[in-house]
């Protein structure tokens, strides 16, 4: 019994020798083996570094990365868990938003792009009333304080009642430049089966081709429309914008495009889950409107472009983030 007691101890030292010894080397002596790159970026910050101008990603507090959106005050804010360390938590039960001051590189934008995750059930019938959660609910806004409508407006859009499994996101802009007669245009981004799941949307808008580019989960989305004469089964990712009437999807009355987009009517400021209507008390000159409410969601890496970015670029943002590289 104790020869054996003896060989186990023996043993039981040399393995542990040999252990340590190995993660010694580890950690001391050789470098960590690094992820494979992914469309040539290692991590997400890298794609499309100089044209990267916000960047929220929540993780405990308002701040941007970037400093181009700074001051952001907050009305019963929450975090909870997101798809990279913490995400924004909207709620059903009371108002959450926050308003801050934008520098010019956010209130001038002409080409743009934002990314951003959402994790959601679906939006309420207002029904004729206000609430919490019912209705149209605000993601983000850039103000116009005499206007009903801000410069850029994004939020959920009031349900589809033929599809209770479809989330409708809707991306809405006025374009202030002379010569522009449509000047509000808008795209809805139509999401079937992503109620309660973490989905990664990216709206891209490029002045060149007066072209919206809308991508689900990395790649073009599959029904798009909520813009004029749109096809009723809508169009797979990209939408074009016009400065008048079109006539039809086709545009037979060869009308401009929607080309340089210039924000006019600006104060420098944002609001980030809400309308800027709906906000108390009301950022523009108009009233909070019952058919409107604050978003109840979860939001998580909120980034804004100064660029409308490649689809490649898209696709390697939403495989890195996912990576929570």
């Amino acid at each position: 019994m104790k020869k054996n007691k003896s060989v186990f101890l023996v043993s039981f030292v040399l393995a542990a020798t040999v252990f340590v010894g190995c993660e010694d080397s580890i950690d001391k002596d050789n470098a960590p083996i690094p992820y494979e790159s992914i469309g040539g970026y290692e991590n997400s910050d890298e794609v499309a570094a100089t044209h990267l101008i916000s960047k929220f990603s929540f993780d405990g507090n308002l701040n941007d990365s970037k400093s181009n959106i700074t001051g952001l005050e907050g009305m019963n804010v929450a975090y909870a868990d997101g798809v990279k360390g913490n995400a924004y938590q909207g709620s059903s039960a009371v108002a959450r938003y926050a308003v801050g001051n934008a520098t010019a590189k956010i209130t001038a934008l002409n080409d743009y792009t934002i990314s951003f995750w959402m994790n959601t059930a679906n939006t309420v019938p207002d029904g004729g009333s206000p609430g919490q959660g019912k209705g149209a609910q605000g993601i983000f806004s850039i103000v116009r304080p005499t206007e009903f409508w801000g410069g850029i407006n994004l939020f959920l859009e009031n349900p589809d009642t033929a599809n209770p499994n479809r989330l409708r996101l809707k991306l809405g802009v006025e374009n202030g430049r002379t010569g522009v007669m449509w000047k509000g245009q808008s795209v809805i981004v139509n999401l079937d089966n992503s109620l309660n799941t973490w989905v990664h949307v990216v709206l891209a808008y490029d002045s060149k081709t007066s072209t919206i580019n809308c991508y689900t989960n990395g790649a073009p989305s599959a029904n798009v429309g909520g813009f004029p004469f749109a096809p009723a089964e809508g169009v797979v990712g990209t939408a074009i914008w016009y400065a008048d009437d079109p006539g039809t999807y086709a545009n037979v009355k060869n009308a401009p495009k929607y080309g340089a987009f210039q924000m006019t009517g600006t104060n420098g400021k944002v609001v980030f889950g809400n309308h800027q209507f709906e906000t108390t008390p009301p950022l523009n000159n108009g009233s909070q409107q019952d058919w409107a409410t604050s978003y109840a969601g979860l939001m998580d890496e909120f980034r804004i472009y100064d660029s409308a970015l490649a689809s490649n670029e898209v696709s390697a943002l939403y495989k890195l983030e996912k990576d929570k590289r």
